[in-house]
């Protein structure tokens, strides 16, 4: 079971990333910090369409709801998968409200909550999406 979400992890890693780099030169991006077992990654800063902001805002809302699963879910795997796509939605300059549309369709306000209290990682972004309602 861990090796298929750690699959899953490389997996949302390399599409947030954009693909594997054609020519081998390093971009300039923002990174994810290591955490546990999982390696640090980072993510090119370029201005993502519509369509991959809301893909985007919607992988990250399936990582969250993943998140509430009761025991004996791991749910340091689904954090690091919305770390991952949160980060890749912020350098790709998408608009809150593509993220805030993706959560209220998958999440009560009461669920929002209760994830957003354990994904420091969001900053003001997740602080906003806190206090702003839903729909």
């Amino acid at each position: 079971m861990v090796r298929v979400l750690a699959t899953s992890l490389l997996g949302a890693v390399v599409l947030a990333a954009g693909g594997f780099p054609e020519d081998g030169r390093a971009d300039k991006g923002l990174t994810i910090p290591k955490y546990s077992q999982f390696p640090a990654t980072t993510v090119p800063v370029k201005r993502g369409t519509p369509a991959r902001c809301r893909t985007e805002a919607d992988s990250f809302s399936r990582a969250a709801k993943a998140f509430l699963r009761p025991y004996p879910s791991d749910t340091d795997i689904y954090r690091v998968l919305a770390r991952v796509q949160f980060t890749a939605f912020t350098a790709h300059g998408c608009d809150t409200a593509v993220l805030r549309k993706a959560l209220s369709r998958r999440l009560s306000v009461k669920q929002l909550r209760e994830v957003l209290a354990f994904f420091g990682f969001m900053g003001q972004v997740g602080r906003d999406l806190a206090r702003a309602p839903q729909k």
